[in-house]
């Protein structure tokens, strides 16, 4: 049996891996992708993540999420990613968009439709995380994991951008 996730993403070149293997590992089911202010703005990422779901002809849903970090000033990664977040990639038009609710609303929504409980999988700020865990505390019990992708949340790094999430 496939393992339901959601994904939530701020897509710079990084996060184009994960979503591929997102989108093409035989074990996952991937039934929604978000998008969150990160390696660069809120708009770009959700751009980005509609230009990769049609590259790879995914025909998966997706919510625009957070614009701001809840608890500091906002900062991108356009020094490694691309004023794009994607640098050095060029994709074909389309006619995509995202759904028309905030992202951690679409999770609510999703989480309570499922038929079971759900892995959600955070590969970049989590403000959606945060978002849905404090405005939608109903939802706790339908999420069967919560996986991140994070490291050091004090010192430890040695670089600004060793831990960016």
């Amino acid at each position: 049996m496939r393992l339901p996730i959601f994904l939530d993403t701020d897509p710079g070149i990084d996060d184009a891996v994960a979503i591929a293997a997102a989108i093409f590992a035989p074990e996952l089911d991937l039934q929604l992708m978000t998008t969150v202010a990160g390696n660069v703005s809120v708009e770009k990422t959700t751009r980005n993540a509609l230009q990769l779901l049609h590259f790879w002809n995914a025909e998966i849903p997706l919510a625009q999420g957070a614009a701001v970090p809840l608890v500091r000033a906002p900062r991108d990664a356009a020094s490694v990613h691309g004023e794009s977040g994607m640098a050095g990639y060029d994709f074909v038009e389309h006619n995509r968009k995202p759904l028309g609710i905030p992202a951690f609303l679409a999770i609510r929504d999703a989480l309570m439709r499922a038929p079971e409980p759900v892995t959600l999988v955070a590969i970049g700020p989590l403000t959606n995380i945060a978002l849905l865990l404090s405005q939608c505390p109903e939802c706790k019990p339908y999420i069967r994991r919560l996986v991140i992708m994070g490291g050091s949340a004090g010192r430890g790094n040695c670089t600004p951008n060793a831990e960016f999430n």
